[in-house]
């Protein structure tokens, strides 16, 4: 099967899986994303094309982006689809586009290390935030959903999932930390015209996440699928959680829609694993021929030795699930790699 059938085949099954509540709200709408271009946004754009085709929904979304040719160019099936409109500009700064608009989700900061992105990352982070409500205001829009990050709380000392209502921990704060908790700030601290909900991401896998973002997920699956080993750099002892990524995006569309005014949800897996299980696991649906390699080295991350939410609020309040498990969404992850190579090594 083909790598875009692979993923249709993902976003038809969780838009099957929306309430009637979910599905209502979105019809006829018409809905403005920043950040439509990245792993998330892309994720978004496929649930909510497939919910238009699926429902006959008249739903319109427009897609912030730098640069609408190489979006077109690398995703025309995103890109060209019906209802969606691309707009250029960069989120700190772009101009506001003509009529209203109902719905919007903002999910431009990009996920980097801090060498990249350096000390500044707040202050764009903010500005990008700015921007967003301003336009907001403006376009009379309704609800806007503010994706986040779960690097908000800061370090975890325990692999104990966290909670929504956790303290932020204040000492280990870093530069992408102090990034979202500047951009959550803003959005609580103002008065706006629209209701807003936080959506407060974890760790995913599935197709669309490159190697590149320095996710042990994702660049574990590219080493088995090459057909090379998994080297853990460290000690495999982080622990972490993986959510599939069209439960992802199909929880992000729910909030988007009928969160409570002023909550923030978690967004994730409450499945613990441990950095060298899940490579074992990736190994072992690999095949035979995949080792796993641990070379004991320090290795400091963003995220800490714990990096697991508690979702929760998220089952109690919107009846949220993860029906997809860490072996599913592995071997489906796979399976799109693979796939991917196919194409790739037919092309050349």
């Amino acid at each position: 099967m083909e790598p875009r059938a692979l993923i249709e085949q993902d976003a038809l099954e969780a838009v099957r899986r929306f309430s009637p509540a979910v599905v209502e709200a979105l019809r006829g709408r018409s809905v403005f994303l920043t950040g439509g271009t990245g792993f998330i946004g892309k994720w978004l754009l496929e649930i909510l094309l497939r919910a238009n085709a699926m429902h006959d929904l008249g739903m319109r979304v427009t897609v912030l982006t730098r640069d609408p040719a190489a979006f077109v160019r690398a995703w025309p099936h995103l890109a060209l689809a019906p209802g969606i409109t691309l707009h250029p500009g960069n989120v700190e700064d772009f101009d506001f586009p003509p009529g209203r608009f109902d719905l919007a989700i903002h999910a431009a900061l990009p996920v980097a290390t801090l060498a990249q992105e350096g000390a500044d990352l707040a202050a764009r982070a903010r500005s990008g935030m700015a921007r967003i409500c301003a336009f907001s205001a403006q376009a009379g829009v309704a609800r806007l959903l503010h994706v986040s990050s779960g690097a908000v709380y800061g370090a975890q000392a325990s692999a104990h999932a966290i909670p929504e209502g956790a303290p932020w921990s204040q000492p280990a704060a870093n530069e992408y930390t102090r990034a979202k908790r500047d951009s959550e700030n803003y959005l609580t601290q103002g008065q706006w015209p629209f209701t807003y909900s936080i959506a407060r991401c974890f760790a995913f896998i599935g197709p669309y996440l490159e190697p590149s973002s320095g996710s042990a997920a994702a660049q574990f699956v590219r080493a088995s699928a090459a057909g090379e080993g998994i080297v853990i750099q460290g000690d495999g002892a982080p622990v972490r959680s993986y959510q599939y990524a069209s439960d992802m995006a199909r929880w992000l569309v729910t909030m988007l829609a009928v969160a409570p005014a002023g909550t923030a949800f978690n967004v994730g897996s409450g499945e613990a694993v441990t950095i060298r299980q899940l490579a074992e696991a990736v190994a072992a649906l690999s095949g035979p021929d995949c080792d796993v390699t641990i070379q004991g080295l320090h290795r400091a991350g963003l995220a800490g030795n714990a990096y697991v939410p508690s979702v929760l609020l998220a089952r109690d309040q919107l009846a949220l699930e993860n029906p997809i498990s860490l072996n599913d969404a592995i071997a489906r992850t796979l399976a799109w790699r693979r796939a991917n190579q196919i194409l790739e090594e037919t092309a050349s």
